[in-house]
């Protein structure tokens, strides 16, 4: 990986927090973001019924293909308590308790559903794509992350005033329905959505369009060597540190060695004189 001439970084300002990088990686965020497109006549149907309130959308993404019917069970009833219309993404068992305004899909067009107008929030896992495009689409989220990078995905967006984040593990039906209910309703999580998604627009170029120049711009100039660092022409205990390390430490020893050769003469001096000095008083 450290031979990479160009590293092309799937995130950008709108979602990372301030940090140094090198010079040649270059920032995509939300590369795969588009437009929203119209959705099936079925489900359009079922958004348009949702007057006023609007409706949430709820995912787990594609690795969580199943819940415990417990946990069905308490996230069924704590949606069935909020006025919004809800679209589940959901393949599992159909939970007792699934309310009169939610309706289960094995798959949904997430980003045009996060692009409809009527949508208020977006209950997600915490995955990059997901987080891309309701930013992209200017939507508060409600974070259920479960592993890999998503508590940390979590972490950013909740920092940045567009989220609320709840543990499946731990978590109670009142904690979802007043996660969703404060998302829609306090208007802070709306406008920091916003924000983000206008940091995101206002930027020289698309990401689609910055990744595609540098790309060519590589392959023109066969590779970026001018970017590179020379940290990565380094062995990796010189990377480290470690020869001067050494150095350092073979120096330490060497004076500590030569700090107790020397008391030891000094002591054996000092000594020698003692005793010949007794022998002759005797």
């Amino acid at each position: 990986m450290g031979k990479a001439d160009i590293w092309l970084m799937r995130t950008y300002w709108d979602f990372d927090f301030p940090r140094p990088f090198l010079p040649n990686f270059k920032f995509v965020g939300g590369i795969h973001c588009r437009p929203a497109k119209p959705l099936p006549e079925d489900m359009e149907e079922f958004v348009q019924s949702s007057g006023d309130a609007g409706i949430v959308v709820f995912t787990l993404g594609s690795f969580i293909k199943n819940i415990t019917a417990e946990k069905g069970n308490m996230i069924a009833s704590a949606l069935a308590q909020i006025p919004q219309k809800v679209l589940w993404k959901y393949s599992g068992e159909k939970p007792a308790t699934l309310g009169a305004n939610t309706k289960l899909y094995d798959w949904i067009p997430q980003n045009d559903l996060l692009g409809h107008p009527k949508t208020r929030a977006f209950i997600t896992h915490g995955g990059a794509n997901g987080i891309y495009e309701a930013i992209y689409h200017g939507v508060p989220m409600v974070g259920i992350p479960m592993f890999g990078d998503q508590p940390d995905n979590m972490v950013h967006i909740k920092a940045k005033g567009a989220a609320v984040t709840v543990d499946l593990n731990f978590m109670k039906t009142e904690d979802l329905r007043d996660a969703v209910d404060a998302v829609i309703n306090e208007k802070s999580y709306k406008e920091n959505a916003m924000r983000l998604s206008s940091i995101y627009h206002d930027r020289p170029m698309s990401p689609r369009d910055e990744a595609v120049f540098w790309i060519e711009f590589t392959m023109r100039n066969k590779g970026v060597e001018h970017l590179r660092v020379q940290a990565h022409e380094l062995t990796w205990y010189q990377y480290h540190s470690l020869d001067v390390l050494a150095f350092l430490l073979a120096i330490v020893l060497f004076f500590l060695l030569l700090f107790i050769k020397t008391c030891s003469f000094c002591f054996r001096r000092c000594c020698g004189k003692k005793g010949k000095m007794k022998r002759k008083a005797e």
